[in-house]
């Protein structure tokens, strides 16, 4: 909207949208090494005492905390979580700001043009204030498309597009496919490792699963080779880091164990209604596809598992706008100020950043990200409830560690994240992308996003409409 990106936007978005006690955002993290911040999202301080300020316009100047790595910092900080975010914006439309067209902001080289859940489409068009001036006429050495439009698959929806549309031009690029899809083609795609993990959340407030058998039990009978070869783009994850996240040099998690499984189940004494599990899951194809395999593998050990599939969440506004949210996340945001509603719900976990502290800090108290419960003066846990002492110290002292001992104690908190199992890792998720040969120069960044700045279309003029 013409207006520039100042340094207050930066600190408006690290100090009151990810580091005040009252958000609920893992992301926080990120900026742990800022003076102050961990104090103030435990509910110590205000944002303002945060070591962060605009000290000009375009100037911000970070004060860190005793021992910080701020090398790390600086890579946290080219996190899209950690964008600048437009106070006036926010504050006008609370709650909604970033899901409608007319309220959204953009300081990329594109801007959202539409956007229609119905259809299941979105344009993006070039944002002509991007690194210059907004009356410039000629910015192709800038962004070099135009806009690039898009379909994708909403509430369990497929979109009637395939391979063969690449093949046959009518489409130029897929982000997704159908899993058939995928399997035909596997070495047609462009494929790059992302920094997120495929994982099924035990709420360990309820029975069964307030027992650390269970949840492990649960863990060692599912088979992830089978499940990386039915969805066939991703790794099977062997811990709950991947190796760009600074996993573990070991294997934390190894092949499906039945046995073993069977007989931690065993050792738990559990009622009928206690192998009785819900599994709350995106209603898309390979989600299902998932929970279909680790059911049948649960089903082994004597549980019966109902599949909910969930898809969006609608709220209609006063004006009648309809405001579509993932019903997955907006349990995930529940469940962070612990209206836990859920026995199992399946989530891509965000790792952010190549930091494994970032990743692994989630699950310590008062470092999780969802803040400080005022109303029981207690750092709120995270989205699991699961809370262990020996983690946290273990989290506590990695982070006044440097170093080796530093890596030292974070990989002895992953086995410990990986043993206790609050939380399930599935599968590393990798990225990928079927490119027709009519498009050149898209990229791939370090966590595995596509990257469409520099993309070419050979021959675009004959598709584009009579409008345009």
């Amino acid at each position: 909207d013409d207006v520039r990106v100042e340094a207050a936007d930066f600190i408006y978005a690290w100090t009151e949208r990810l580091l005040d006690p009252s958000t609920q955002n893992p992301a926080a993290a990120l900026l742990y090494d800022l003076e102050n911040a961990v104090a103030v999202k435990s509910g110590n301080g205000s944002i303002y005492e945060i070591g962060c300020a605009a000290t000009a316009s375009d100037e911000i100047t970070l004060t860190y905390r005793k021992g910080a790595d701020y090398e790390q910092l600086l890579r946290n900080l080219a996190s899209v979580a950690t964008a600048p975010a437009r106070q006036d914006i926010v504050s006008a439309t609370p709650g909604y700001w970033s899901k409608l067209v007319n309220t959204m902001v953009f300081n990329g080289p594109f801007e959202l043009q539409s956007f229609d859940n119905l259809i299941g489409s979105f344009t993006i068009a070039r944002n002509v204030g991007y690194h210059q001036n907004p009356e410039t006429v000629d910015y192709d050495n800038i962004v070099t498309p135009g806009k690039l439009e898009a379909v994708f698959a909403i509430d369990g929806e497929t979109v009637a597009v395939s391979y063969a549309d690449i093949e046959n031009k009518t489409t130029f690029i897929m982000a997704d496919a159908p899993l058939a899809d995928r399997a035909a083609n596997k070495d047609a795609a462009t494929v790059a490792d992302s920094t997120s993990v495929y994982t099924y959340v035990f709420n360990t407030t309820k029975a069964p699963f307030d027992n650390e058998n269970v949840r492990r039990a649960l863990s060692l009978a599912i088979d992830r080779a089978a499940i990386v070869n039915a969805v066939t783009y991703g790794k099977a994850a062997d811990g709950f880091l991947p190796d760009c996240c600074g996993g573990s040099s070991e294997a934390l998690i190894g092949a499906q164990d039945l046995t073993l499984a069977q007989e931690l189940i065993d050792s738990a004494t559990l009622t009928p209604a206690q192998k009785r599990i819900t599994l709350t899951v995106n209603d898309d194809e390979q989600s299902i596809k998932i929970a279909e395999l680790v059911s049948a593998a649960w089903g082994e050990l004597g549980f019966t598992v109902t599949v909910e599939a969930i898809g969006s969440v609608v709220t209609v506004l006063a004006d009648e706008t309809e405001i579509y949210d993932s019903a997955i996340q907006v349990a995930a945001k529940n469940a962070a100020v612990g209206n836990r509603d859920f026995d199992v719900l399946a989530l891509d976990w965000q790792l952010y950043t190549d930091d494994a502290f970032v990743g692994l800090s989630a699950f310590a108290s008062a470092f999780s990200g969802n803040g400080f419960d005022f109303d029981n003066l207690s750092n709120r846990v995270n989205i699991s409830g699961w809370n262990s002492a020996d983690y946290n110290a273990l989290i506590t002292a990695a982070f006044k560690a440097e170093g080796e001992e530093r890596a030292r104690l974070l990989a002895e908190a992953e086995k410990e994240l990986v043993e206790s199992a609050p939380i399930c890792p599935i599968i590393f998720n990798q990225s990928f992308i079927y490119v027709s040969g009519e498009v050149s120069g898209v990229t791939v960044d370090g966590t595995g996003h596509f990257v469409y700045t520099k993309a070419q279309q050979k021959n675009y003029e004959q598709y584009l409409g009579d409008d345009e």
